[in-house]
C-alpha cells in the first residue's frame, strides 16, 4: 500500500481531505439509509423493519400527504430560484462588469444581506410587513390605502412566494460575486472585437457574456436547485415547527424535523416509536431526488465540455 502510495505522491495531499470527507459526509449517508431500515425513536432497540418505514411514507395518507405539500413547495422554490433569480442575479453581476456610474456601491448593497443572519432577516421583515407592527400597513394608512392593509407575511396563496422573496433578498448576492469573477476571467480580445463589431449594451450580454459563462451559469444553477431542495431556517422562522396554516410553508427539511424530533421542538417535543427511523427514511428520499438531479447536471455538464 505504502509503495503504491509512493508511485503516486499526490495522492498524500488528497488523503487527509478524503478521510475527513468520509468520516463526516459519507459515513453518515449509508448510516442513514441503514438506519431507515429501522424502527426506532433514538433511544430503544432498534427493530428491523426492512423497507417497511419507505411503503408507510408512500401510504400512510397523512404522511403521503405531508410528503408531497413539502416537496411540491420544494419544486416552486427550486424553480423560482432558477427560472426567476439566476436571470437578476446575472443582470445585477453585468451591470457591475460594466462599471456603470455608482457601481461600487451597488455592489455592496446588493451583497450587504449576507453578512445579516437569517433570523435578523426574518425580525426585519416583520418589522415592515407585519400586520399590525409593520411600518408597510401604515404607509398605506397614510396614503389612504388602509383597505388593503394585511399579514404581508402570510397572504393566503402566496406563502412559498414569500419565502422566496425573502430567501432571494438574502443571497442574491452570493450567486452574483460569482458571475461577477467569471465575467472577469473573459478575453479582453474578445470583448474589443464585439465593440468594434457595433454590439451594443444588450447585444453584448446575450451574445458575448452569456455564452462564455454558460458552465459558470449551470454550476450556480445547480447550487441554487440543492439551495432550494434544503431550504429550512425561512421556513421554520416564518411558520414553525408546522410550516404554517395547513402547511403551507412547509419544505421537505422541516417535515424531516418535525417526523425526526416532534411538533413541540428538538428533544422536548411529541416524537413517535418510529421518529428516528421514519425521519432518516424522508432524509434518504430527499438526498435521492437531490442525488438522481445532480447526476443528470453533471452528464449533460460533461458532454457539452466534451
Amino acid at each position: 500500500m505504502l509503495q503504491w502510495l509512493g508511485k503516486k505522491p499526490y495522492l498524500w495531499f488528497i488523503l487527509p481531505g478524503f478521510i475527513l470527507y468520509s468520516i463526516f459526509v459519507i459515513y453518515p449517508i449509508f448510516s442513514a439509509a441503514q438506519l431507515s431500515l429501522f424502527q426506532s425513536n433514538g433511544f430503544s432497540e432498534k427493530v428491523f423493519v426492512g423497507f417497511n418505514n419507505y411503503i408507510e411514507l408512500f401510504t400512510n395518507s397523512e404522511l403521503k400527504r405531508q410528503f408531497l405539500n413539502a416537496l411540491k413547495n420544494n419544486a416552486i422554490l427550486v424553480v423560482l430560484n432558477v427560472g426567476l433569480l439566476i436571470p437578476i442575479q446575472l443582470y445585477f453581476a453585468y451591470v457591475i462588469y460594466t462599471r456603470v456610474k455608482g457601481y461600487r456601491f451597488f455592489q455592496t448593497m446588493i451583497f450587504a444581506p449576507q453578512f445579516i443572519t437569517t433570523s435578523v432577516i426574518v425580525f426585519l421583515a416583520t418589522l415592515v410587513f407585519d400586520q399590525n407592527i409593520g411600518i408597510f400597513n401604515e404607509f398605506l394608512q397614510l396614503i389612504g390605502l388602509g383597505e388593503h392593509a394585511r399579514n404581508w407575511l402570510g397572504v393566503p396563496g402566496y406563502e412559498v412566494l414569500t419565502l422566496f422573496i425573502m430567501n432571494a433578498w438574502a443571497g442574491v448576492g452570493f450567486s452574483m460575486i460569482y458571475f461577477v469573477a467569471a465575467m472577469k476571467m473573459l478575453s479582453d480580445e474578445v470583448m474589443e472585437a464585439s465593440y468594434l463589431d457595433g454590439a451594443g449594451y444588450w447585444r453584448r450580454f446575450f451574445s458575448v457574456i452569456i455564452p462564455q459563462i454558460r458552465s459558470s451559469i449551470v454550476n450556480i444553477a445547480m447550487i441554487s436547485y440543492i439551495a432550494a431542495m434544503t431550504l429550512f431556517d425561512f421556513s421554520y422562522l416564518l411558520g414553525g415547527v408546522s410550516g404554517g396554516i395547513n402547511n403551507s410553508m412547509d419544505v421537505m427539511t422541516l417535515f424531516f424535523y418535525r417526523i425526526t424530533f416532534g411538533t413541540n421542538g428538538a428533544m422536548g417535543g411529541t416524537v413517535s416509536t418510529n421518529s428516528v427511523g421514519m425521519g432518516t427514511t424522508i432524509a434518504v428520499v430527499m438526498f435521492a431526488i437531490i442525488f438522481v438531479v445532480a447526476l443528470i447536471q453533471l452528464r449533460f455538464t460533461y458532454k457539452e465540455e466534451k
